[in-house]
């Protein structure tokens, strides 16, 4: 594990002890992120970090990602504190059948926050963000199904 994965790790488990005292969704926030265009263009970074991701590709290799792609910019978007409103599946609805495990969804943050990097998001904005999506592991990670063939 790198420390980089590390960093991303500890973020993760103490986003839910900090998200109190952490500031929520704002238009400033989604600006740094650069608005909807930012969005787009980190989200297009992201997929492509995990098509490169021998971890993750395999969970992509086959699907929509045109779909998965604008999914992520509107929830993305919604929340950062954009004008934009999720309307996609419910994060637990949408992965239960992956059978994604913590390796996975360790790779995936990892491939986010180096997305982030390439765009020169700051690491504050990026560890607000990261607070804010965190209270989705749980609905995420589900060890009981099986992962796509590798």
């Amino acid at each position: 594990m790198t420390r980089r994965t590390a960093a991303a790790l500890l973020t993760i488990t103490l986003a839910g002890a900090i998200a109190g005292c952490a500031s929520g969704p704002s238009p400033d926030l989604y600006q740094t992120f650069g608005g909807q265009p930012g969005l787009v263009s980190l989200v297009d970074d992201f997929m492509d970090g995990m098509m490169r991701d021998p971890d993750l590709r395999p969970y992509f290799v086959n699907a929509n990602r045109p779909h998965i792609k604008a999914e992520l910019v509107a929830q993305f978007c919604a929340t950062l504190g954009g004008p934009c409103e999720y309307k996609g599946m419910d994060m637990k609805m949408a992965h239960a059948r992956y059978g994604i495990g913590d390796h996975e969804f360790n790779a995936l943050v990892q491939d986010l926050q180096d997305a982030m990097d390439l765009h020169r998001i700051p690491y504050r904005a990026q560890n607000r963000f990261l607070a804010m999506l965190a209270p989705y592991r749980d609905d995420v990670v589900h060890l009981s199904n099986k992962p796509p063939a590798r």
